[in-house]
């Protein structure tokens, strides 16, 4: 009997509809067939998950194709029509599939599609026909319905902040496999609520969401139908309609109890809203303060209203401003987006040099002046080396390092991961040497500085990423939404 064939794809980005930068063709890493599977093997990505686990299950795996980019604003529509039409021609040339696995992240959006996501998994739908497809998503995915109604599995990460992104795809390439062999007949059950979460308030390793994910996880197992809970709390920078909360539980052909099982959860999230806050609020000033008094090293700042993997620019130069008034003396590591600075100093290597940084995308930032030595510059891609997206290539472009007293900037002309320590040790930088390291991550720092996590501050700055949701001005997405409407209830759009 000839093995099941079992298609992989993977289009993943995350749109920040508060980033009035576009995303293009050009800010995507675009692999096709053998060079995805051989370039992401071994890597923390749903789809090397779902090929190792779809070859271990004695099917045959078909990779198609992985397409990411970094969050940010809207994706063109000439830039979704290529993708869309990609993952086409890749399902067409691959011939008759008995299943596929599509993995996406679930908050995609553009200028004419607010839920972009859900028009790639109708794409597939059309192509492949009746055949098992299964979804994957990010914990952050705005889960729609027309998500639900047009797949037959549907899943997302377990984990904020995101360490299980592999054992994801290993969990829906496992539940098509069946489906594929007749040994399931999967059922979606779905839920919403009216209901957005500060990035910070997610996590599953503590507090109010850590006890419903282990509710979710007790009602998953060998003697229940129960085949998968998953949790969407939805990142809040997203302003269309349908926007909130959602739930997914899948069974083996129990809907009813499916349904039933995702209001429940929901309920459960809802009922702990109050206590799914942001973490106390820092200013720069006091940031430095306490880092004095500290003994962690590094000790972290986290920039998460100018967060480039939320979806902002990581332009803002603000830190750079208050690391020179506030802190003299301590061995500081941060950074900016700014290509025409790279390019200055990179013909300035070993000089000093007095130029203006930042704000060259985010138009309420404002530039900064600073002066110092070209200490190294570069360009290429290399691997991150955290436990978030462990393994995968990525690139910041052009850098350079310029360093002023004892403050060590880091510039790149493409945004940068700062939560992994992979992007400083690449610049020649051990953020294990700083006295302070400022992230401009929300979450992602917690699973990569775990030693630094515990005492690690959330800065009170403005941006498109910002904490303070109240702050931004949502025009789609359906109201009452706590917590902008603290008497707002549980159903979506209800008074």
């Amino acid at each position: 009997m000839a093995k099941p064939r079992i298609g992989v794809a993977s289009l993943v980005q995350e749109t920040n509809t508060f980033n009035p930068n576009p995303t293009r063709w050009d800010d995507y890493t675009v692999l096709a067939g053998g060079d995805a599977s051989d370039t992401l093997a071994g890597t923390n990505t749903e789809f090397a998950g779902a090929v190792s686990e779809i070859g271990r299950l004695g099917a045959e795996a078909v990779p198609l194709l992985a397409a990411w980019a970094l969050p940010s604003g809207r994706v063109t529509e000439r830039t979704f029509a290529r993708l869309a039409g990609l993952l086409d021609t890749r399902l067409k040339e691959a011939g008759p599939l008995d299943g596929l696995v599509l993995s996406l992240h679930g908050a995609m959006a553009t200028d004419s599609l607010s839920d972009a996501d859900s028009a790639l998994i109708e794409a597939a739908r059309r192509r492949i026909g009746p055949a098992p497809l299964g979804v994957c998503l990010d914990l952050h995915a705005n889960l729609t319905s027309r998500m639900v109604e047009s797949c037959d599995a549907l899943v997302g990460y377990h984990t904020e902040p995101h360490v299980d992104m592999a054992s994801t795809g290993e969990r829906i390439a496992r539940l098509v496999a069946k489906a594929v062999r007749g040994g399931i007949s999967p059922a979606i059950g779905f839920a919403k609520r009216s209901l957005l979460i500060p990035a910070e308030g997610m996590r599953t390793d503590l507090g109010p969401m850590s006890e419903v994910r282990a509710l979710a996880d007790s009602r998953t197992g060998s003697r229940s139908r129960v085949l998968d809970v998953s949790l969407f709390p939805v990142q809040p920078w997203l302003d269309v309609p349908e926007l909130g909360l959602g739930v997914s539980v899948v069974t083996d052909g129990d809907l009813p109890g499916a349904r039933s099982l995702a209001e429940e959860m929901a309920d459960e999230v809802w009922h702990r809203r109050e206590r799914m806050t942001t973490p106390r609020l820092m200013t720069p000033e006091k940031a430095f303060w306490e880092a004095r008094g500290s003994s962690t090293r590094p000790f972290l700042m986290a920039h998460t209203a100018d967060c480039p993997t939320a979806g902002a620019s990581g332009d803002d130069p603000v830190m750079i401003a208050e690391a020179a008034a506030h802190g003299a003396g301590l061995v500081v590591m941060h950074s900016v987006l700014d290509p025409e600075a790279v390019r200055r100093c990179a013909s300035a290597v070993g000089k000093r040099v007095r130029l203006e940084v930042g704000a060259g995308f985010n138009p309420a930032a404002v530039p900064v002046e600073v002066e110092g030595e070209v200490r190294r510059a570069g360009t290429g891609s290399y691997r991150l080396a955290g436990r978030s997206f462990t393994g995968r290539t990525v690139s910041m472009g052009e850098w350079a390092v310029l360093v002023s007293g004892s403050h060590h900037l880091l510039i790149t002309s493409r945004p940068s991961i700062t939560a992994d320590p992979a992007t400083w040790r690449r610049a020649g930088l051990d953020p294990g040497q700083a006295d302070v390291l400022v992230v401009r991550s929300c979450s992602d720092y917690r699973a990569n500085f775990p030693s630094s996590a515990p005492e690690a501050v959330t800065l009170d700055l403005p941006g498109p990423s910002t904490p303070r949701l109240e702050s931004l001005r949502f025009r789609r997405a359906p109201r009452p939404l706590y917590p902008l409407d603290p008497f707002a209830s549980a159903s979506p759009g209800a008074a």
